[in-house]
């Protein structure tokens, strides 16, 4: 079984987008292309429909404001993520019906799957904490956004996952 990669090793200071002003999926899904494209080498257009491609499977809302877009993509060598705080909600075909305002988009070598699996089970408890996501919309810097992810990363790493 490969084990979920740790999200402050895919995550960077300049990976978090606060107060970002898309004001819908088709338009977050292109800033997260056009961001991801810069820092894996992938082309945004081969970034953009694969996330749109997975995204037509079903809304990748986890509920209470928050989305985690993810693809596998050929030629990546290694994963890489992009935070959005979004300045507002925008509709995502939530299950609990509710707008989101934090999205981590993530991608991954499509040869390495299991590894994306294992990652999106650890990132979708450590988002789901109720101080974090309040304190993750409070925040008035990129590099308290990631001490928090980074922090919340480890007590999730370190502790026997809940049921």
């Amino acid at each position: 079984m490969v084990e979920a990669m740790n999200l402050a090793t895919i995550l960077h200071e300049e990976d978090v987008l606060l107060d970002s002003s898309v004001d819908t999926k088709a338009a977050l899904f292109a800033a997260a292309a056009e961001h991801l494209s810069r820092t894996t080498g992938v082309a945004s257009e081969d970034l953009l429909k694969a996330l749109a491609d997975r995204e037509k499977l079903g809304s990748t809302a986890i509920g209470r404001g928050i989305a985690v877009p993810h693809a596998g993509i050929d030629g990546l060598s290694t994963p890489a993520a992009v935070i959005f705080r979004l300045a507002r909600p925008i509709e995502f075909e939530a299950s609990d019906n509710n707008p989101v305002d934090l999205v981590l988009v993530l991608v991954w070598p499509s040869d390495k799957r299991s590894g994306l699996l294992a990652t999106l089970g650890a990132v979708c408890r450590t988002l789901r904490a109720e101080t974090l996501l309040r304190d993750v919309r409070k925040a008035s810097s990129r590099a308290e956004v990631r001490q928090m992810l980074d922090e919340a990363d480890g007590q999730a790493t370190s502790r026997p996952s809940e049921s």
